[in-house]
């Protein structure tokens, strides 16, 4: 089902802009774009000193990065469970991933609007247009940059399979850091834009899990 997710995010945008909006807002916490810049900040302002180190950790990792690297984060471009969490040595089973598609779907789609939301306040361009010099080695996205959407919704995930499986969430947030870290390798975000994404995913993560509605879903399974 959450191969399916770019179809709920755009029902999702759509309601929250019609008259089923304020039902829509009920059960999910969105962000506007006041409360996007008062969580997240500003992104590194062109020609700081702070875009510049984002631009030299981008091109170290172009430097550094092997052929598996690149295959390894290009595994990853689709944020579905088994993408995330699953493939390679991933602490999920494939018989879970699947199992805990309808259960998580509450949060996988409020991690999703919330970077929509927070991608069109900040409108950052992605490095590799700001940047000549940076050549992806993954799909190029058409989004904006700033805050990275892989990695909100990694971290929301990892923070929920850790509520339920409390004895791999080291695992789970090891592999949400390396989900984000293979964002910039790839050469499609910022480090700053990674940062930002963590910040979200926590914010929303606590959110979902105050949720008793949805907490008796994972109890559930």
């Amino acid at each position: 089902m959450i191969k399916y997710l770019p179809l709920f995010l755009l029902l999702t945008v759509t309601l929250t802009h019609t008259s089923q909006a304020a039902t829509q807002k009920k059960y999910f916490t969105l962000l506007n774009p006041s409360k996007a810049r008062l969580l997240l900040g500003n992104y590194p302002a062109r020609g700081s000193i702070e875009e510049e180190r984002d631009f030299d950790i981008l091109l170290r990792y172009q430097e550094s990065r092997t052929e598996q690297d690149c295959a390894l984060a290009a595994k990853q471009v689709n944020t579905s469970l088994k993408s995330l969490f699953v493939n390679g040595d991933g602490p999920l089973t494939s018989k879970e991933a699947k199992r805990f598609s309808f259960a998580v779907l509450k949060a996988y789609i409020e991690a999703g609007i919330n970077t929509h939301i927070a991608k069109k306040t900040f409108k950052r361009p992605r490095p590799y247009i700001r940047n000549p010099l940076i050549k992806p080695c993954i799909k190029r996205e058409k989004s904006y940059a700033y805050p990275s959407g892989h990695t909100t919704v990694s971290r929301v995930m990892a923070h929920v399979l850790s509520y339920k499986y409390p004895d791999r969430a080291e695992a789970f947030m090891r592999r949400a850091d390396e989900v984000a870290e293979n964002r910039v390798l790839g050469g499609v975000h910022h480090p700053s834009d990674i940062e930002a994404g963590k910040k979200l995913g926590d914010v929303i993560a606590r959110k979902v899990l105050k949720s008793e509605k949805f907490l008796k879903q994972l109890q559930a399974i």
